[in-house]
């Protein structure tokens, strides 16, 4: 009767249940599966503990949206008091992560205008202004600092830049293929 009721606890099957989902959604390797199945409650918590625990830090990211905007709130409120190029710079940055694309562009206009010995905030407006599809605004600033840093956020700036072009339809700005020596 103790085994019977061990193995058949509403808590028991409860715990198999979500390491079961856990399993199908995560699709760990097989040999959990006959843990979670053979070792029963007993399993599937050593299942819930190696595989389904480390996933729980994962969900902070999810939760990250609260502290953005009040990072933004206090921002907007210093900018009021030092509107310095860092300032704006942090503000068009949380600005881009919000997806507040609009806000973003001209917080990055106010930190070049400040300080404009640095490229990312050139970088960060030419990325706001493709993905608002302005693709013709957006060339200077990312010819500015492919020139300057060929291989800027790992060579994004450059395929930007190339898209850029395309979108504005300029082949004058086209590369020619390189050839290979072949021999």
């Amino acid at each position: 009767m103790g085994l019977r009721s061990y193995l058949l606890s509403p808590w028991g099957l409860l715990l198999l249940g979500l390491a079961i989902v856990h399993f199908i959604r995560r699709r760990p390797d097989n040999y959990w599966l006959f843990v979670i199945v053979f070792l029963g409650p007993l399993g599937a918590i050593i299942y819930l503990a190696v595989e389904a625990l480390p996933d729980i830090g994962l969900l902070g990211q999810s939760f990250k949206v609260f502290p953005r905007r009040k990072r933004i709130r206090e921002l907007e409120a210093a900018i009021r008091d030092n509107p310095s190029a860092g300032n704006y710079e942090e503000l068009g940055d949380l600005y881009m992560d919000d997806g507040k694309i609009q806000l973003a562009r001209p917080a990055f206009d106010k930190a070049i205008a400040a300080r404009a010995d640095t490229l990312d905030p050139f970088y960060r407006r030419g990325v706001c202004a493709i993905q608002l599809g302005d693709a013709a605004a957006a060339l200077p600033d990312l010819e500015r600092v492919v020139g300057k840093e060929p291989d800027y956020d790992f060579q994004r700036a450059a395929g930007l830049l190339a898209h850029g072009y395309a979108q504005t339809r300029r082949p004058d700005k086209k590369k020619k293929p390189r050839r290979s020596s072949g021999r």
